[in-house]
């Protein structure tokens, strides 16, 4: 299953748990949510035994962590190797190649359980809606890398390129005697 197929069942399974909730009387609900949060608890000491069973083995770990699908089910299960901090430097990291392709940069401004702030830094070529649909593509993404984080602020600050000085000769004007650079 590729990653696109397994967006699509993740987003089935919010579909299915949204009607099972809109069509199920509270306690049938109640027994509804019991069983999903007993599979994901099963599923997460299926997950820890691993993670234990890999022990000494840091190089598998990393390659489970860096996966995006095992990586956010670590992540889920409170059992990835790297701290949110870490895991946002990471995603910035990794977008940081196409955000300069725009002519932009973009870092890390702050991170708080919960909570990421990246600034990106734009040239004010362009419109202002590039700027926004660059703010946009870059929350998606670190949304989408960091499930654990519930707001992903993006500070896109447009800093105005510099004009360009032409220095060369000053034709004279009449009665003004010589310009600086220019032969009499």
């Amino acid at each position: 299953m590729d990653d696109a197929d397994l967006h699509a069942v993740a987003d089935r399974i919010e579909v299915l748990l949204e009607e099972l909730r809109a069509s199920s009387e509270g306690r049938v609900w109640m027994r509804i949510e019991e069983l999903v949060r007993l599979l994901t608890e099963l599923y997460g000491a299926g997950m820890g035994r691993t993670v234990e069973l890999l022990g000494d083995d840091p190089g598998f770990l990393r390659r489970l962590a860096d996966d995006d699908l095992v990586g956010n089910l670590l992540v889920l299960h409170d059992l990835h190797p790297d701290d949110l901090t870490t895991r946002a430097a990471r995603a910035v990291e990794a977008m940081a190649p196409s955000v300069r392709k725009g002519g932009a940069e973009i870092s890390v401004a702050s991170v708080e359980p919960g909570a990421v702030t990246v600034t990106v830094k734009s040239s004010s070529a362009g419109c202002g809606s590039t700027a926004g649909a660059l703010g946009d593509t870059v929350a998606n993404a670190l949304s989408t890398a960091l499930p654990d984080v519930d707001s992903v602020d993006v500070k896109v600050q447009t800093v105005p390129e510099p004009t360009p000085i032409h220095l060369g000769r000053k034709p004279a004007s009449a009665g003004t005697g010589p310009v600086i650079g220019t032969r009499r």
